[in-house]
C-alpha cells in the first residue's frame, strides 16, 4: 500500500502543468490529506500490509491475477478505512463521505467542473464498493484532463 501511495504521489507530481484548472489544483492538495495519514495507518496495520503486499495480486505483479477476495479485500478495507478516518472523510457507517470530500479535501473547487463530475462518478463507482481509497484517488488523477 505504501508503494501504491508513492505511485499516486508520483503521478500527481508528474501530471503537474501550468494552466491547470482550480479543481485539479484543489484535488492534488486534497490528496495530501489522505497521504498524511499513510505512515500512521501503515504502523497500525503493518502485519496486514505485509501479508497483503506479498500475497494479494494488484500490488505484487508477480502473483497470479486471481484475487482471493475473502482474504485480500478486508485488509485493503481496513487500511483505507484508517486513511479516510484520519482525513475525516469517513461516515459513521464506514462509507466514504462525499460531502466532506468536496468541502474538506476539495474546498468546493470542483462543484462546477463538469469534467471532474464525470471522472469522480466513474472512479467512485469502481473503487468505493470496497472502500479502495487508493484506487479511487489514482483513478481521478489518471482521468482528469
Amino acid at each position: 500500500m505504501t508503494r501504491a501511495l508513492m505511485l499516486l504521489i508520483a503521478a500527481a507530481v508528474a501530471s503537474s502543468a501550468a494552466g491547470e484548472s482550480p479543481c485539479k489544483i484543489a484535488f492534488k492538495a486534497g490528496v495530501q490529506l489522505v497521504v498524511a495519514a499513510t505512515k500512521t495507518c501503515y504502523l497500525q496495520h503493518q502485519t496486514e500490509y505485509v501479508k497483503f503486499s506479498t500475497t494479494c495480486p494488484g500490488i505484487n505483479a508477480t502473483l497470479p491475477t486471481v484475487n482471493d477476495a475473502a482474504r485480500c479485500d478486508p485488509i485493503l478495507f481496513n487500511f483505507s478505512k484508517c486513511l479516510l478516518q484520519s482525513a475525516k472523510l469517513l461516515k459513521p457507517d464506514n462509507t466514504f463521505d462525499d460531502v466532506a470530500f468536496q468541502t474538506i479535501a476539495l474546498k468546493n473547487q470542483c462543484s462546477t467542473d463538469t469534467n471532474f463530475s464525470k471522472v469522480y462518478s466513474n472512479c467512485k463507482t469502481a473503487a468505493m464498493k470496497y472502500l479502495n481509497v487508493l484506487q479511487f484517488l489514482t483513478c481521478i488523477i489518471a482521468a482528469m484532463p
